[in-house]
């Protein structure tokens, strides 16, 4: 008798969970709505990583901010008319003795 009833209540659970459309419906949305979320944070941490953070410090001696890592800064020189640097033609000569860099 008791196992009959264990085999008609776990019958009926089967039933209740493949016959109710409604119910997979709602689970298979949930489940692509995860995969969703998943891939928009994914995408999300992409651009995040594209950025660099650096931190400024503090001197509080010299009371200056600091920044301690290596960075390069853009520097505006105005207009350069490059058509007149063309016409001139100058040249540096780098090939001499005096002007040679002491690095190898």
């Amino acid at each position: 008798m008791k196992l009959k009833s264990i085999l008609l209540f776990l019958l009926a659970i089967a039933l209740f969970l493949f016959g109710n459309r409604e119910f997979w419906e709602k689970y298979i949305k949930s489940k692509e709505d995860e995969k969703e979320a998943k891939l928009l944070l994914a995408a999300n941490d992409d651009v995040e990583k594209r950025f660099e953070i650096q931190e400024l410090k503090y001197d509080s001696v010299s009371k200056k901010w600091s920044n301690p890592n290596f960075y390069f800064q853009v520097i505006n020189v105005g207009k350069i008319n490059f058509k007149a640097l063309k016409k001139n033609k100058t040249t540096i000569e780098t090939d001499t003795d005096e002007n040679a860099s002491d690095s190898q």
